[in-house]
């Protein structure tokens, strides 16, 4: 599909958002319903100390890949008091890391297989009698759509840099890391979904409209906007389910401003783990590194964070009031 007018663009982009979008959710969503209950009783059977849910919670988010969906059930059983507030930050500190999967497969150029994996989920999905192979099916099919979406606003982005407007956007944009992180985040909870701007930033940075310092900003900015999932899921919930929802964002709060205060040692690292790679690649490394840094710093003072988490808000206490008898 060629894009030889405004009207192509916003038609091509708004399909291939849409795609893109709809793929993730429906991916996520038939993975976990293939893996059925089995993510409960795994949740359950790992969260005893903190690295087993660190464990479970990069292990279950890698095969669902939603940290979303793997953070709002970690809010519902905190909520119904099956499981401790401190494994369930084990659990946050993994779900970051196992959601990164999904950014490190877009930065391959596999587009070509976006119709087969359509073809494929689809055929899986309508014949199969199994409700496992229909529900791995449904994920299938949305790996393809993620894919074709991905191709459908790559054709469009070369529209886009030859406009002076979207030039100078962008331009503004990757020149200040903060502003990027900003239009990350409020993208992102737009959207809800990480893993849809990830792979939009791809595509801005591998046609040259950002650099890799307004990429990791974006980065930065949809690692936290996921959060807000979480936050709304905790509202109606106990004062555990509040403190597992704030926890996960102040986590990627403060992981964010040290990578900040350090953007330069980070981006040196991202450089020297990925010599002579393209930017997709360098992209979802710094994702990638962003999150295991993140756990690697949090996971040894966890019970100093759990307590500072207790102390923003703490234990509800009820008053009683003394009835005097006449």
């Amino acid at each position: 599909m060629a894009v030889n007018s405004i009207k192509d663009l916003i038609f091509g982009l708004m399909g291939g958002s849409a795609l893109l979008m709809y793929g993730i959710n429906l991916m996520g969503e038939g993975l976990e319903k293939a893996a059925g209950g089995v993510i409960k009783k795994v949740v359950r059977a790992l969260t005893g100390k903190l690295w087993t849910s660190f464990l479970a919670g990069t292990l279950i988010t890698a095969a669902v890949q939603s940290s979303t969906a793997v953070t709002v059930l970690t809010v519902g059983l905190v909520n119904a008091d099956l499981m401790g507030f401190k494994q369930a930050v084990g659990i946050i500190y993994g779900a970051n890391i196992g959601t990164t999967i999904t950014t490190q497969l877009m930065a391959f150029d596999i587009t070509g297989l976006s119709l087969p994996a359509i073809g494929i989920g689809y055929i899986l999905m309508t014949f199969s009698k199994n409700n496992v192979y229909k529900n791995l099916g449904q994920g299938i099919l949305g790996f393809g759509m993620l894919f074709l979406g991905l191709r459908l606003i790559n054709m469009g982005v070369p529209y886009l840099k030859r406009d002076a407007l979207f030039n100078h956007f962008f331009r503004s944009c990757s020149g200040s890391i903060v502003i990027s992180m900003l239009v990350g985040l409020l993208f992102t909870v737009i959207v809800q979904s990480s893993s849809a701007v990830m792979g939009i930033t791809m595509i801005l940075a591998g046609t040259g409209l950002i650099g890799l310092d307004g990429a990791i900003g974006l980065m930065l900015g949809s690692n936290i906007g996921t959060c807000a999932t979480a936050q709304v899921a905790a509202i109606s919930g106990n004062i555990a389910s509040k403190r597992t929802a704030l926890a996960h964002t102040l986590y990627n709060l403060i992981g964010a401003a040290l990578t900040l205060l350090l953007i330069k040692p980070f981006i040196w690292i991202i450089l020297y783990i990925s010599p002579e790679m393209p930017i997709e690649r360098l992209i979802a490394n710094s994702h990638s590194v962003f999150n295991i840094l993140s756990a690697v710093i949090f996971l040894p003072f966890t019970d100093l964070y759990v307590k500072l988490i207790e102390k923003i808000i703490p234990e509800q206490r009820q008053s009683y009031k003394s009835v005097s008898k006449t």
